[in-house]
């Protein structure tokens, strides 16, 4: 997989059970004798005790996105107190039910956390919350922390490990990619792409959407074009564009040796991606070129690499501040950078231009290399501010939202679909007040919708607990999951009132979310 740090995952373990649960399996850890009769995983810990976290079905589909190298972060009255990160996972309910019998009755924990040592955190809800932009002070149930938290997080202490092991860790970058396979690589080749359908088979797309998606992006791969999905918040974009990153890498790994997944920013500039000088470790006054982001994906540790880079909201970055050099490059000719590297010009030479030695300045950029990227329509406009050198490299694949039924019956049917997909389980209830705030939402606005993902969020939200009244969960929801896709959208007001109409939502509450979060006040 790619690597842009690690994510992080918020596990409430505030009630007696958890507790009880946590401190015996987390924090003291099973001896392996114990766990030999229902998993082999456990045998690849490195001493005789495993410290291991669980969560139920109904939460399955946050349980998947976990990698080996995130964090669990552990929530309990007002503060995060411990950090582990992931060693492993597996889907075993035989072992859950074994360690963790004071389960709800029909619900064991089946979705298993293989983790590292705890570690003491002492983190509050509310300045986490603060940078995920959340104003509920609590977390219901396990769930991933959104892109504003991580980015708060890396903003204020560096990376998610500083925050965790402070000085006591330094991963370069030698440690967060995939093993170097690239040392004899083609850089002229240019094999024929084709994206078959189980690349998409697990993500639900109605009627023909997805052949003609797997359709558009294999054209534009052997066209030689750079991809940029298109689509409201939650439709999958950045989904597909790492199923299909993953997928090359694996179906042509003579060819790419991995991918990369980054988030655009407003601050970006040639830096982050081409590279500059930086202090020498060595002795900190003498400078060094460090290469940028992109020039990474070319080489490593000396290594011709050909890492496919997938930028989430690429519109968010100023791209011609940020790109600068590579519009050049994109169109194939070689640069020269203002930076040397043992007395010698940086110099980046596309893969048709190279036949020689890679020196110490150089990176080739394969003729394979793609940047597959993601831009969200609710900020369309910024497509007008790319120049017409960057965007005609690339082609433009929108990928809607779902048209939500005006009839309640079949909008329930549809999301009661997706909910399938998504291993998702959910009554009568919850189904139809999900799916009556997500017509609200895509129909308040023309131009203003969301996607399935969002929706899968909120229905994952208000299932997770069953000790709190749907309409508690579901407001909770709303605020944590569409209101910061409504941050600076105009009309936004409209949108709040036609959720706020929606009999399963605490109307009152809402509007107090909207106007701290969006600054938006009621009508009237």
């Amino acid at each position: 997989m790619g690597y842009d740090g690690p994510k992080v995952f918020l596990a409430p373990y505030g009630n007696d059970a958890a507790q009880e649960n946590f401190e015996r399996t987390v924090r003291d850890g099973l001896s392996l004798v114990d766990l030999e009769e229902y998993t082999d995983v456990a045998s690849t810990a490195d001493d005789d005790r495993v410290h291991v976290w669980g969560t139920k079905a109904s939460v399955e589909g946050s349980w998947k996105k976990i990698d080996v190298g995130d964090f669990l972060f552990f929530y309990r009255s007002g503060s995060y107190e411990v950090a582990v990160e992931v060693l492993g996972t597996e889907k075993n309910e035989p072992l859950g039910r074994e360690i963790w019998p004071n389960h709800e009755e029909g619900k064991p924990w089946s979705c298993i956390i293989y983790t590292s040592e705890p570690i003491d955190l002492d983190l509050s809800s509310a300045e986490l919350h603060d940078y995920a932009g959340h104003d509920i002070t609590y977390v219901m149930g396990f769930s991933k922390l959104n892109d504003l938290g991580l980015g708060g997080i890396r903003g204020r202490y560096g990376s998610v490990e500083k925050l965790v092991y402070g000085d006591q860790t330094d991963r370069d970058d030698a440690q967060q990619t995939l093993p170097v396979t690239g040392a004899s690589l083609d850089v002229q080749a240019e094999p024929e792409l084709s994206i078959p359908s189980k690349v998409l088979d697990e993500l639900y797309f109605p009627g023909e959407l997805a052949q003609e998606l797997r359709q558009q992006i294999t054209a534009a791969l052997n066209s030689g074009k750079h991809i940029i999905f298109t689509g409201p918040p939650g439709t999958g974009k950045t989904e597909i564009a790492e199923r299909v990153c993953r997928y090359l890498a694996a179906a042509h790994d003579d060819v790419y040796t991995g991918y990369q997944l980054t988030t655009a920013t407003a601050d970006w500039s040639t830096f982050e991606t081409v590279g500059g000088y930086m202090p020498s470790q060595s002795d900190g006054e003498s400078l060094r070129f460090e290469p940028g982001q992109v020039l990474r994906r070319f080489k490593q540790q000396g290594t011709q690499r050909n890492d496919l880079f997938v930028v989430d909201e690429i519109n968010r970055a100023d791209i011609d501040k940020s790109f600068g050099q590579l519009f050049t490059l994109l169109s194939g000719q070689c640069i020269r950078l203002p930076y040397t590297v043992d007395g010698t010009e940086v110099e980046v030479v596309p893969g048709d231009e190279f036949g020689g030695t890679l020196k110490t300045h150089t990176y080739v950029m394969p003729e394979s290399w793609r940047i597959l990227a993601t831009m969200n329509t609710y900020d369309k406009t910024s497509l007008y501010e790319m120049s017409y050198a960057f965007m005609r490299r690339f082609a433009f694949i929108d990928v809607p939202a779902p048209r939500i039924p005006a009839e309640e019956g079949e909008a329930i049917e549809l999301l009661a679909e997706y909910a399938d997909r998504w291993s998702v389980t959910a009554d009568d209830d919850a189904l139809r007040a999900v799916a009556d705030v997500w017509r609200a939402t895509n129909t308040a606005v023309d131009d203003r919708a969301i996607g399935p993902a969002i929706a899968k969020d909120i229905l994952e939200h208000v299932v997770s607990i069953d000790s709190v009244e749907l309409t508690i969960l579901l407001t909770q929801a709303v605020s944590n999951y569409i209101f910061p896709q409504l941050e600076g959208v105009p009309r936004r007001q409209t949108i709040v009132a036609k959720i706020a109409g929606v009999n399963a939502v605490d109307e009152q509450k809402l509007w107090n979310a909207a106007a701290s979060v969006l600054g938006v006040q009621r009508n009237g």
